[in-house]
């Protein structure tokens, strides 16, 4: 289960926003986040379709198939903001999700040119 607590979650949540500002949403996956062209409110209650959360670059399921801890899978690098309509989007499996937008260069999953990661 991601983010084992509230604490946990919400220093995860401010770290991400320090990191990557007022950045849009990472997953831009539903039409009416496209329709604001990502735009996140940072303000909104929780239950908001704009609000802001946390969503993992690998899942949290994956992660533990790939042999990863817990911590490792609630890594910044593993963390990028999204609102709330697209990371219920993707968790739901409903239909692919597009490719996460890159804020800034991850060194756990930039293999660079020719190599393969594995």
């Amino acid at each position: 289960m991601p983010f084992a607590s509230t604490t946990i979650r919400d220093r995860r949540r401010a770290e991400v926003r320090r990191r990557d500002g007022d950045a849009p949403c990472a997953l831009q996956i539903t039409a009416d986040c496209q329709a604001v062209n990502g735009q996140i409110d940072y303000d909104a209650p929780p239950l908001d379709p704009r609000s802001f959360q946390v969503d993992h670059v690998v899942s949290s399921v994956e992660a533990e198939r790939m042999g990863w801890s817990a911590v490792e899978a609630d890594a910044l690098d593993n963390c990028v903001g999204a609102c709330r309509q697209c990371n219920r989007e993707k968790s739901a499996g409903g239909r692919p999700s597009a490719p996460v937008r890159q804020t800034y260069v991850n060194p756990r999953f930039d293999w660079g040119p020719g190599s393969y990661g594995g």
